[in-house]
């Protein structure tokens, strides 16, 4: 088996065929909405990967698979863009449960970060539009964080530990954590907790520290199962993260200069977030008739985020602002397979997600006093977001032996806008409470076949629907920007439509996809007032399109060779401020409508590994090339983020890293990184930090 080594210290299996016997499971649930199927003949652009526990975030641990682009607005704000796509745009789950909710920014968001890859086993990528089984949201992607499934033994009482430690050089990190797992033939305890401390990142040659870009989070994991029998089990789980004062770096005086960049003019701002999921769920398979197999879950989601920024000029504090937000999201899901009657599988279920939310804050003044009450924070005060769906797929093998999967999905989404407000020169003016309703249908068409036992064909057209969020329609701030709350705005459309071919031939595996995604109704955010902070949200069109080629060779039992590429294009109706004699007249003002690249458009990106694995040694070794090419397809927004991209776009740049693993013993392994051996200076695009620099990463774990 390949496995490929890339610069977060992370390893991506890019073999499509998984034995038995390798190291990755060879199925996944996520494509089939929880239920197992084999990733080989999976009709979806999929892909799993185990945590090796030392990613320096779950996020970062997606980097280097195809069309994925894991972009950095600070250490502890990292966020995929999957197929051209991020933030409220992809859907991320932890053990099939939804984290997304309604007051999810749209650009590259800090939330990904709260999930600690600690604890968990494994994270399986679904690329493309999946909104039959996952509903809204799942557009570039879906990204599922899964644990190990519970471990109930015949007699006895099983006792089971972990420790597991890192240490990073250009980070300045430290990394604990220690698990435990105590099961019987009832019963099953797992529980794990970390604590991770980094310090401001050194980047390269050129730049070398990073001030004022360290954190320190915590993370904690319960989950308490009992078996009913031998084809059920009711489960119960609680998890919690803390971000404590994550800069967000680039916005303040602290910001680089690498390239022309421009630096903030904040003098701090901080993001603390809080994170607390709490579940039951009830799991069964082999039950015959209408509920043959299924999963209950009752859910409780508790997001709380505070930001903290000190606004300045000329580098001294003039005063600034505290706004936080508090999101309780209760979700029940149920979902189903049987046999149908059309000699295939059949899949159903139900979901109802009900959101509360509200906001506020203070602004204070250079000396960091109180002096005036927030009415709004980020988003409307006080308001509700309430989705409910009903699903169906059913699979069916035809006589030619093509699989036919057709699906459809019924959603009806209700915003209760209770209390929000609209900025005017400083002053919030309350607006009159809304309710909203959006309704949709949507549906999908999968078609594969297995050519021969070493060929697997499958395509696809599949559609996306994202109704507007409490975010899109009631945020004041965009983070770097001021916008205007908009009740106006329409549910944006996609459609995707791919073909794959996984195959093998004798020391041959690769697996090759395309992909075209139609946009209609895209909420964009254009640039408006030239040279103010302020955007203007709109309803665009557009497409996205893409190649992904993933080829393995064995040279023989030892050595072995892949290299994973993937490029893509894409462009989106904006709105051009010309203030001339425009097409499109809003709020007394002109504006063009132009078609240019997404925002943050992924670059063509390839990665070649080698890898030495001699049977029976302990020891083992990876050295990979990673090359980006530079971004300079840019958007009107990208054009204006002059603290982050530079006036030409992002320079490509070239990685080499190396990878050491040994196995002390049959519990314990150490492993040493070099990252980025060339010490170059470099930043992913859109980024608000560069790259580490040379890094050199020692962990160790060890199983008692």
């Amino acid at each position: 088996m390949v496995i490929h080594f890339i610069s977060s210290s992370t390893f991506v299996s890019s073999k499509p065929i998984i034995d038995e016997s390798e190291e990755l499971s060879p199925l996944v649930v996520t494509s089939k909405g929880g239920f197992p199927k084999s990733l080989w003949t999976t009709a979806s652009s999929a892909q799993n990967r185990f945590l090796n526990q030392s990613e320096r975030s779950m996020p970062e641990a997606l980097t280097g698979m195809p069309s994925v682009m894991v972009q950095k607005t600070a250490l502890g704000q990292s966020s995929p863009y999957i197929r051209g796509l991020t933030g409220y745009h992809n859907v991320l789950l932890v053990d099939g449960i939804r984290l997304n909710h309604s007051a999810m920014r749209s650009g590259p968001n800090q939330y990904w970060s709260t999930v600690d890859p600690f604890g968990y086993d494994r994270l399986e990528l679904i690329r493309g539009p999946h909104g039959v089984f996952w509903g809204a949201d799942a557009i570039g992607g879906v990204v599922n964080v899964i644990s190990k499934n519970p471990e109930f033994i015949d007699n006895g009482i099983n006792h089971k530990g972990k420790f597991f430690g890192r240490l990073s050089s250009a980070e300045r990190s430290w990394t604990g954590g220690v698990g435990s797992n105590l099961s019987t033939s009832k019963w099953d305890t797992e529980i794990s907790h970390t604590e991770r401390s980094f310090g401001d990142l050194k980047g390269g040659d050129e730049m070398g520290k990073q001030i004022n870009t360290g954190y320190d989070t915590r993370a904690s994991k319960l989950r308490l199962s009992r078996k009913i029998s031998e084809n059920s089990e009711i489960s119960f789980g609680i998890q919690s993260v803390f971000m404590d004062n994550v800069p967000r770096t680039h916005k303040t005086i602290d910001g680089l200069s690498w390239k022309g960049l421009t630096k903030g003019k904040e003098i701090w701002r901080r993001l603390d977030q809080k994170r607390d999921l709490f579940y039951n769920r009830l799991n069964w398979n082999d039950a015959d008739g209408w509920l043959d197999s299924g999963q209950i879950t009752l859910s409780l989601h508790k997001h709380y985020q505070e930001r903290n920024r000190m606004k300045g000029l000329s580098g001294s504090p003039n005063g600034g602002d505290f706004q936080f937000f508090e999101l309780e999201d209760l979700g029940i899901s149920s979902r189903f397979e049987m046999d149908s009657l059309w000699e295939g599988r059949f899949a159903y279920g139900a979901e109802i997600n009900m959101e509360k939310v509200s906001s506020g804050g203070h602004k204070f003044d250079a000396l960091g006093l109180h002096t005036l009450d927030l009415t709004q924070g980020p988003l409307a005060a006080n308001a509700k977001y309430n989705r409910y769906a009903f699903y169906m797929e059913n699979s069916h093998e035809i006589d030619s032996g093509w699989i036919i999967e057709p699906g459809i999905r019924f959603s009806l989404v209700n915003a209760d806008l209770e209390s929000f407000f609209e900025e005017n020169d400083d002053l919030l003016t309350k607006l009159p409470p809304k309710s909203l309703d959006y309704e949709e249908i949507i549906g999908s068409f999968r078609l594969s076949k297995l050519i021969s036992v070493d060929h697997f064909l499958w395509g696809g057209i599949s559609q996306g629907f994202r109704p507007p969020s409490l975010y899109d329609l009631t945020s004041t701030d965009e983070t770097s920007a001021i916008e205007k709350p908009d009740t106006k705005l329409n549910p944006e459309k996609f459609l995707q439509a791919e073909i794959g071919w996984r195959g093998k031939w004798e020391s041959w595996n690769w697996a090759a996809t395309g992909y075209h995604t139609w946009i209609n109704d895209m909420i964009v955010r254009s640039p408006i007032e030239t040279g103010k902070s302020s955007v203007l949200k709109s309803n665009g069109d557009g497409f996205l399109m893409g190649l992904e080629l993933e080829i393995d060779y064995e040279w023989n039992e030892n050595w072995s060779s892949g290299l994973a590429i993937s490029w893509m294009d894409g462009e989106v109706e904006q709105l051009l401020d010309n203030n001339l004699s425009g097409t499109i007249e809003i709020n007394g003002r002109n504006y063009s409508s132009v078609n240019r690249a997404t925002t943050r458009l992924m670059p063509a990106q390839a990665i070649l590994t080698t890898r030495y694995a001699p049977k029976g040694s302990k020891w083992s070794s990876k050295f990979s090339l990673h090359a980006v090419s530079k971004a300079d397809k840019l958007s009107l927004k990208d054009e204006t983020d002059k603290t982050r991209i530079p006036a030409n776009g992002t320079p490509g740049f070239l990685l080499t890293n190396f990878y050491g693993n040994y196995e002390v013993s049959e519990f314990s392994s150490v492993s040493l990184t070099i990252e980025n051996i060339t010490n170059i200076d470099y930043r992913i695009h859109g980024s608000g930090i560069n790259g580490p620099g040379r890094n050199l990463i020692l962990s160790y774990s060890i199983d008692f």
